[in-house]
């Protein structure tokens, strides 16, 4: 790869397959909500800060890529050391948990250990079969996001790093208002509140943040992490201008955590349900809608922590050598914009957070002093 502020120069391409065939007649249907998030692509880059490989020898990398493959229906090295994994796909094919598990799988294969998380393919695993609860606010909120229009704006990316040390100081800070604050919690809320003074007041005086949470462990029976698909499950939390209390952090952080820790079973099986009820005749899936955006949305992967270790964070091809970065980006997203909150490489309370907006608003996010004052690292700018 040429300067990393020049355009990728390509100088080669490789390419494995599964070194076992899909056996004939083997499918695997995709859930009705696969099918809901087919307008939008998931990119996913584990970044090195030097070749574990030395000497880069492709060819047991293909081997062991090739056994990863077989259970599942690229690479770029730096001229200045270091070397980047990037995996990309269609959002109707899987969530950012089945691709990172799918790196991760590659990672034990060619470390010749288990694989901790096997891919399991069983899309009944969403149908749930009940009658859906059209009046619920779930399926309402779903309802309103497949009818949703939004024109299109450019829109640029940024990423923020914070530090444990950080993190911790300002959940401190709001610990009054919310003593079981997460990191997401804190996050969500500080970017909502700044955000919201960034955009056009609203004609209802309404601030509406969609939040978007795994579900594997949300609801019971728990769907085993390895599941290979889609499990994403999108809520609305709304409060006016009052609720937002701009001066007060804490007071939102509380209402964000309220509403995150009230999402539960029967509000997610009623979401599936209704995908599920817009079949058409024949059994044809609904035509996709948008589902980052049109309102601003903030998607949580605080799920990617098991016991004190992220999944990502985890994916080292040699015991000393683990990740300096992973990015996890959304393909056309539109509308207000997407905050994704990402557990750090640091680990601990740590979080990356990943900022895409309409392209006259994240220089002044980016310069936003609420923001600054936990003095995050920017790793790529959007501006």
């Amino acid at each position: 790869m040429a300067n990393i502020n020049s355009r990728v120069s390509v100088h080669s391409m490789l390419t494995a397959v599964s070194s076992k065939p899909v056996r004939p007649g083997q499918n695997h249907p995709l859930s009705a909500l696969d099918h809901a998030m087919a307008l939008h692509t998931l990119h996913l880059v584990f970044y090195y800060k030097k070749n574990p490989f030395g000497i880069f020898d492709v060819d047991p990398l293909r081997v062991s890529l090739s056994e990863a493959l077989s259970l599942y229906p690229q690479v770029n090295e730096f001229e200045g050391g270091g070397v980047a994994f990037g995996l990309s796909c269609t959002h109707m094919n899987a969530d950012p948990t089945s691709v990172t598990l799918l790196f991760k799988s590659w990672i034990e294969s060619h470390r010749q250990e288990p694989i901790e998380h096997p891919p399991l393919f069983n899309s009944t695993l969403l149908h749930h079969q009940q009658v859906p609860d059209t009046s619920g606010k779930s399926t309402n909120y779903y309802a309103n996001k497949a009818n949703a229009r939004t024109p299109s704006v450019k829109m640029v990316t940024a990423t923020l790093r914070f530090s444990n040390s950080a993190i911790n100081k300002c959940l401190n800070e709001v610990h009054d208002q919310c003593p079981q604050a997460t990191p997401f919690d804190l996050l969500a809320a500080l970017f909502w509140t700044r955000l919201v003074l960034l955009k056009a007041p609203k004609h209802d005086n309404k601030c509406s943040l969609s939040v978007c949470l795994d579900f594997r462990r949300l609801v019971q029976p728990p769907i085993p992490l390895g599941y290979f698909g889609n499990t994403l499950h999108f809520s609305m939390l709304t409060l006016n201008e009052e609720e937002m209390d701009y001066g007060k952090l804490g007071h939102v952080v509380e209402l964000v955590h309220r509403h995150v820790s009230g999402v539960g079973t029967e509000e997610v099986w009623h979401a599936v349900d209704w995908l599920e009820s817009q079949k058409e005749e024949g059994g044809k899936h609904a035509s996709p809608f948008r589902m980052y955006g049109p309102e601003l949305t903030c998607v949580s992967m605080e799920h990617m922590i098991i016991g004190n270790k992220s999944l990502m964070s985890s994916a080292s091809f040699e015991s000393d050598e683990k990740p300096v970065h992973v990015a996890c980006h959304f393909g056309n997203v539109v509308g207000e914009g997407l905050i994704v909150v990402l557990p750090s490489v640091e680990e601990d309370l740590a979080r990356t957070v990943i900022v895409t907006l309409p392209e006259e608003e994240m220089p002044q996010l980016c310069e936003d002093q609420a923001i600054q004052r936990l003095q995050p690292t920017m790793l790529f700018s959007g501006r």
